[in-house]
This record gives structure tokens, C-alpha cells and sequence, in this order.
């Protein structure tokens, strides 16, 4: 009678232990989200990026402000993809993966200073067509 109750109990133990699990299809999906912003944080930074210095090189006349720009534009996609993964691994619903939600004040105060990021490369925008402009009269 000892040995039924037992694995009775460790049977409830077992049901409770999959309740807390989430599904495979959840996990799956999850982990190719983060999989997905990862490789497109890898694409970007890669490949589009240093066409983008390309261009602003040719547009700036400066290499250095070039490189400043690509650099600070490598840091948003970084940024981004960092959200989008935390939130991913989060979204597994397994409370030990709760934990990497420490990460996020840190990019939420670096996420603050892309609206200040932005308007300096809308200023830099203005004096160059000031420059320009200039140039031609």
C-alpha cells in the first residue's frame, strides 16, 4: 500500500513538473525568434552597414564622420536586437529564464539616447545641405 501512494505521488509530482514546462512549439518558435534577430542583427552589421559607410563616405568627404555614423547605426542594431531577443528568451514562459530581464534597464537607458542620436544625424543633415546650398550660390 506504501508503494501505490508513492508512485501515485510521484506521478502528481511528474504532472506538476510538465504543467510548468512549456510546449515545444513554444519553445521552438521562441528560439528561432531569437535565432532570427540575432542573424538579421549579423546581416545588418555585416553587410548593409558597410555599404551605408560607403555611401556617407562619398556624401560627407569626411571618413572619420563616416565611420562615427556606421558605428553609432551598428549600436541601434545591436540595441535592437538585444530587445528582441530578452524578449524572445522570455516569452519561453520558463521562470529561470526569467532572470535575463536584468539586461533590460541597462538597454533601456541606452535605447534613451537613440532620440538623441537621431536628431544630431538630422543636424549633421541640415548643415550639409547648408553646406551644400552654400557651395552653389
Amino acid at each position: 500500500m506504501a508503494t501505490a501512494v508513492f508512485i501515485a505521488g510521484s506521478s502528481q509530482i511528474k504532472r506538476e513538473v510538465m504543467l510548468l514546462m512549456p510546449a515545444f512549439d513554444v519553445i521552438a518558435v521562441n528560439v528561432l525568434g531569437a535565432v532570427a534577430y540575432g542573424a538579421g542583427a549579423y546581416v545588418a552589421v555585416e553587410y548593409v552597414l558597410p555599404k551605408v559607410k560607403a555611401i556617407a563616405a562619398e556624401v560627407l568627404r569626411y571618413p572619420k564622420t563616416a565611420e562615427a555614423l556606421v558605428y553609432l547605426l551598428s549600436i541601434v542594431v545591436y540595441l535592437a536586437a538585444a530587445q528582441g531577443i530578452i524578449a524572445r528568451v522570455v516569452a519561453i514562459g520558463i521562470p529561470a529564464l526569467n532572470y535575463v530581464n536584468v539586461l533590460n534597464p541597462a538597454i533601456e537607458v541606452l535605447n534613451g539616447m537613440v532620440p538623441v542620436i537621431r536628431t544630431v544625424l538630422i543636424g549633421i543633415g541640415i548643415v550639409l545641405l547648408a553646406e551644400r546650398i552654400r557651395l552653389r550660390a
